[in-house]
Protein backbone atom coordinates (compact mmCIF):
# COMPACT_ATOMS: atom_id res chain seq x y z
CA UNK A 1 0.00 0.00 0.00
CA UNK A 2 1.34 3.46 -0.85
CA UNK A 3 2.77 5.21 2.29
CA UNK A 4 0.17 8.30 1.83
CA UNK A 5 -2.57 5.77 2.19
CA UNK A 6 -1.63 3.86 4.22
CA UNK A 7 -1.15 7.05 6.93
CA UNK A 8 -4.41 8.19 5.89
CA UNK A 9 -5.93 4.47 6.63
CA UNK A 10 -4.42 5.31 10.41
CA UNK A 11 -5.68 8.62 10.51
CA UNK A 12 -9.17 7.20 10.29
CA UNK A 13 -8.51 4.40 12.37
CA UNK A 14 -7.51 6.77 14.91
CA UNK A 15 -10.25 9.07 14.66
CA UNK A 16 -12.70 6.55 14.85
CA UNK A 17 -11.08 4.48 17.80
CA UNK A 18 -9.76 7.49 20.10
CA UNK A 19 -11.13 10.77 21.32
CA UNK A 20 -8.84 13.08 19.72
CA UNK A 21 -9.02 16.80 21.15
CA UNK A 22 -6.13 18.36 19.23
CA UNK A 23 -3.88 17.99 16.41
CA UNK A 24 -1.15 17.33 18.27
CA UNK A 25 -2.54 14.66 19.90
CA UNK A 26 -3.12 12.54 16.57
CA UNK A 27 0.81 13.49 15.91
CA UNK A 28 1.53 12.11 19.04
CA UNK A 29 -0.03 8.84 18.25
CA UNK A 30 1.05 8.50 14.45
CA UNK A 31 4.50 9.26 15.90
CA UNK A 32 4.00 6.08 17.84
CA UNK A 33 2.77 3.47 15.19
CA UNK A 34 5.90 4.97 13.24
CA UNK A 35 4.63 8.32 11.02
CA UNK A 36 5.94 11.44 11.49
CA UNK A 37 3.69 14.07 9.94
CA UNK A 38 4.22 17.42 10.22
CA UNK A 39 1.32 19.98 11.27
CA UNK A 40 0.85 21.15 7.33
CA UNK A 41 0.34 17.90 6.35
CA UNK A 42 -1.68 16.61 8.84
CA UNK A 43 -4.71 19.53 8.59
CA UNK A 44 -4.55 19.23 4.47
CA UNK A 45 -4.81 15.57 4.93
CA UNK A 46 -7.54 16.08 7.98
CA UNK A 47 -9.64 18.19 5.35
CA UNK A 48 -9.04 15.65 2.92
CA UNK A 49 -10.61 13.30 4.92
CA UNK A 50 -14.01 15.21 6.07
CA UNK A 51 -12.26 15.12 8.82
CA UNK A 52 -13.34 18.46 11.70
CA UNK A 53 -13.47 18.94 15.26
CA UNK A 54 -16.95 18.48 16.62
CA UNK A 55 -17.66 19.36 20.22
CA UNK A 56 -14.22 19.69 20.94
CA UNK A 57 -13.10 16.38 18.90
CA UNK A 58 -11.92 15.24 15.72
CA UNK A 59 -14.99 13.09 13.91
CA UNK A 60 -15.43 12.16 10.21
CA UNK A 61 -18.05 14.04 9.34
CA UNK A 62 -20.58 13.48 5.99
CA UNK A 63 -22.85 15.89 4.78
CA UNK A 64 -25.45 15.25 1.55
CA UNK A 65 -23.51 17.91 -0.52
CA UNK A 66 -19.66 17.87 -1.37
CA UNK A 67 -19.27 21.34 -2.13
CA UNK A 68 -21.40 22.81 1.15
CA UNK A 69 -18.87 23.74 4.17
CA UNK A 70 -18.49 21.64 7.18
CA UNK A 71 -20.30 23.25 9.89
CA UNK A 72 -19.02 22.45 13.44
CA UNK A 73 -21.54 23.42 15.67
CA UNK A 74 -24.74 25.07 15.52
CA UNK A 75 -26.32 27.12 18.55
CA UNK A 76 -29.92 28.52 18.43
CA UNK A 77 -31.26 31.64 20.45
CA UNK A 78 -34.97 32.10 21.64
CA UNK A 79 -35.15 35.44 19.24
CA UNK A 80 -34.78 34.53 15.94
CA UNK A 81 -30.86 33.50 15.17
CA UNK A 82 -29.01 30.23 14.25
CA UNK A 83 -25.10 30.82 14.90
CA UNK A 84 -23.05 28.10 12.62
CA UNK A 85 -19.67 27.70 13.15
CA UNK A 86 -17.56 26.25 10.43
CA UNK A 87 -13.77 25.85 9.07
CA UNK A 88 -11.60 29.23 8.72
CA UNK A 89 -12.21 30.58 5.31
CA UNK A 90 -16.07 29.05 5.20
CA UNK A 91 -18.38 31.07 6.41
CA UNK A 92 -18.93 33.13 3.09
CA UNK A 93 -19.83 30.26 1.15
CA UNK A 94 -22.01 28.45 3.43
CA UNK A 95 -24.10 31.74 3.57
CA UNK A 96 -24.19 32.13 -0.39
CA UNK A 97 -25.70 28.42 -0.92
CA UNK A 98 -28.12 28.98 1.78
CA UNK A 99 -29.47 32.30 0.64
CA UNK A 100 -29.63 30.96 -2.29
CA UNK A 101 -31.09 27.93 -1.57
CA UNK A 102 -33.41 28.94 1.41
CA UNK A 103 -34.56 33.00 1.01
CA UNK A 104 -37.33 34.11 -0.70
CA UNK A 105 -35.99 36.78 -3.22
CA UNK A 106 -38.52 35.76 -5.96
CA UNK A 107 -42.04 37.29 -5.11
CA UNK A 108 -43.21 34.07 -7.96
CA UNK A 109 -41.70 31.49 -5.43
CA UNK A 110 -44.34 29.83 -3.62
CA UNK A 111 -42.57 28.08 -1.12
CA UNK A 112 -42.03 29.83 2.01
CA UNK A 113 -38.39 29.10 4.01
CA UNK A 114 -38.48 30.10 7.24
CA UNK A 115 -35.19 32.31 6.71
CA UNK A 116 -34.91 35.87 6.11
CA UNK A 117 -31.12 36.05 5.95
CA UNK A 118 -27.79 35.64 6.39
CA UNK A 119 -24.98 37.67 7.91
CA UNK A 120 -21.09 35.60 7.67
CA UNK A 121 -17.63 36.41 8.92
CA UNK A 122 -14.88 33.98 8.22
CA UNK A 123 -15.87 30.93 10.41
CA UNK A 124 -19.23 32.16 12.12
CA UNK A 125 -22.45 32.79 10.01
CA UNK A 126 -25.88 33.99 11.82
CA UNK A 127 -28.82 32.72 10.61
CA UNK A 128 -31.50 35.12 10.62
CA UNK A 129 -35.33 32.97 11.05
CA UNK A 130 -38.52 34.79 10.75
CA UNK A 131 -39.70 34.51 13.88
CA UNK A 132 -39.63 32.45 16.69
CA UNK A 133 -42.07 29.66 15.60
CA UNK A 134 -39.70 28.92 12.64
CA UNK A 135 -36.51 27.91 14.70
CA UNK A 136 -37.61 24.12 14.79
CA UNK A 137 -38.60 24.22 11.17
CA UNK A 138 -35.31 25.82 10.60
CA UNK A 139 -32.96 23.59 12.87
CA UNK A 140 -34.43 20.68 10.91
CA UNK A 141 -33.65 21.93 7.65
CA UNK A 142 -30.13 22.28 9.02
CA UNK A 143 -30.56 18.65 10.95
CA UNK A 144 -31.13 17.57 7.14
CA UNK A 145 -28.23 19.12 5.54
CA UNK A 146 -25.67 17.97 8.24
CA UNK A 147 -27.33 15.17 9.57
CA UNK A 148 -24.10 14.68 12.20
CA UNK A 149 -25.69 18.10 14.15
CA UNK A 150 -27.95 16.28 15.46
CA UNK A 151 -26.43 14.68 17.88
CA UNK A 152 -26.59 17.81 19.71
Amino acid sequence: MEPKKLIENHILNIIQNEPVREQADLQDILKKRGYEVPQATLSRKLKKLNIAKVDGIYKIVDFNTSSLPIVLSMKISDFGIIVLHTQPGNANNLGYFIDQKYVNYDIYDTQEYPILGTIAGDDTLIVIVKNKDALKEAQALFESLFPYLKSK
